[in-house]
């Protein structure tokens, strides 16, 4: 058929019962591989929530491990502070000692 522009116009065109058939399982099949891929993409989503579950309780795992060592780290540091300090006064205290004693005996 020609319109008046002289465009061909398709004719509308009927599917055959087969051609219906064969499209129907195709779109059965697509069925199928989008609810397969459903329960694989649900699967992939439940293991990723159980690695982020992990490392979550991993990092607090790494904070109360690291906790308590920090807290010996601070005691040995100040406790290797005053030792320096009282290394230091007993020094002090010798040159002081031995000052006054080259000064008595001069």
């Amino acid at each position: 058929m020609i319109n008046g522009k002289g465009d061909k116009i398709m004719s509308e065109e009927f599917v055959s019962k087969a051609e219906f058939n064969i499209l129907k399982e195709e779109v059965n099949e697509i069925k199928k591989e989008m609810t397969e891929n459903n329960k694989i993409l649900q699967a992939i989503d439940k293991k990723i929530d159980i690695i982020d579950a992990k490392i979550v309780t991993a990092d607090k795992i790494d904070d109360l491990k690291l906790t308590p060592l920090e807290k010996r780290v601070d005691v040995l540091e100040e406790n290797q502070k005053w030792l320096r300090r009282t290394i230091i006064g007993a020094v002090m205290a010798i040159i002081g000692e031995v000052v006054l004693f080259v000064i008595k005996t001069m």
